[in-house]
């Protein structure tokens, strides 16, 4: 039997005294490590994006960029979140290991380090970075397949409405009534419309799931007043709602609140649930939207006369991909609505909550 061979961990070093970055290059490259040494946090933080590490091992007191900045800065990156961070420090006062702990770090050295005790740390953060990574290969594995899996199923049923109707407009041309003509081609159109609120949805969660929505959120939030969030939400269904009937009902009991959002993910939130409620309203067609205090943040309920979910399943409809009671419902669609509205609403520092009402 072949005996398995491990890759050796990577080692970023990042420390301005030459000293201090020669000794640990040579302990670490003593036991395999890929060491890279940088002198600050910018420098380090180029090198990251050439090529990332297992771990990092880094001085506090640095030029330019020192180790909290530098510490910050990657956990403000999903891509960069997840390595072990070790701060490496002559300062040996209680007070600094911990404000080194509090900023997040994974451990805190202090020169003079005993070599067996860091090389020891050392294995163990490459080790939880590596069992981190594959853990989210894992994962990312599993989101591709329910991404095939789905695209095979949701697909198909616009297509065939695509293909069915194209194919009788081309053999019974001439034939067709323009009354017949005029509904295979809204069958198409409809067809379509579904297939593009399919590609928009996956390319969204991909999008989130990339880290890219959190960027967004954190350099693009701003306050917003949350009555004309909501005011805007209902004018953009004005049409759909008018056509479904629906009594609708607004009231705001935190008149003039002011929210940090990221504006299109706070409206893409707001649409969904309405949506979801024009979608599968039964015949009692209304729809409630109330803005409530609590304690020190606000609500928006979208309350509506719908058929109802089994509550046991709601995280199901949470969850990527999964609409509750898929089974049971004739619509199409690829189930990402509510996934979508936790994750954009969770980046902007909220949550949703689904709840059945008696009717």
């Amino acid at each position: 039997m072949e005996k398995e061979v491990t890759e050796p961990g990577s080692v970023l070093v990042v420390d301005d005294n030459p000293l201090i970055t020669n000794v640990l290059q040579s302990l670490l490259c003593s036991q395999s490590y890929d060491v890279h040494c940088c002198s600050n946090g910018q420098e380090a933080l180029k090198e990251l994006e050439r090529k990332p590490v297992d771990v990092i091992i880094c001085d506090v007191m640095m030029p330019k960029l020192d180790g909290y900045g530098l510490h910050d800065s990657l956990r403000s990156k999903p891509e960069f979140s997840h390595i072990p961070f070790i701060f490496l420090t002559a300062l040996s006062e209680d007070s600094e290991k911990r404000k080194g702990l509090e900023a997040g770090a994974d451990d805190y050295v202090v020169k003079p380090f005993d070599p067996g005790k860091l090389l020891s740390m050392v294995k163990g953060k490459v080790h939880r970075s590596r069992s981190l990574r594959s853990a989210s290969a894992e994962k990312y594995d599993q989101f591709r397949k329910k991404i095939i899996h789905t695209l095979s199923h949701e697909f198909r049923t616009p297509l065939v409405a695509i293909n069915t109707g194209t194919e009788l407009l081309l053999e019974q041309q001439g034939v067709l009534t323009q009354d017949k003509a005029h509904n295979l081609l809204q069958a198409i159109q409809r067809g379509g419309h579904r297939l593009e609120k399919l590609v928009n949805d996956f390319m969204l969660m991909q999008q989130i799931e990339a880290g890219i929505a959190q960027r967004l959120f954190e350099n693009r939030a701003a306050k917003h007043g949350l009555s004309e969030i909501v005011r805007g939400v209902l004018d953009a269904r004005k049409e759909a709602l008018v056509e479904g009937e629906f009594d609708v009902e607004y009231v705001d009991y935190c008149q003039g609140a002011d929210v940090y959002v990221y504006l299109p993910h706070i409206q893409e939130v707001l649409l969904r649930f309405i949506d979801n409620a024009i979608k599968f309203s039964n015949t009692r067609k209304s729809l409630e939207v109330v803005i409530c205090p609590h304690d020190r943040a606000v609500s928006v309920e979208v309350r509506d006369r719908g058929m109802g979910m089994n509550v046991a399943r709601v995280q199901d409809a949470i969850d990527a991909f999964g609409q509750v009671d898929r089974d049971k419902l004739e619509q199409q669609g690829g189930g990402l609505g509510l996934a979508l509205a936790s994750r954009y609403a969770k980046i902007n520092g909220g949550s949703i909550e689904l709840h059945n009402r008696e009717h």
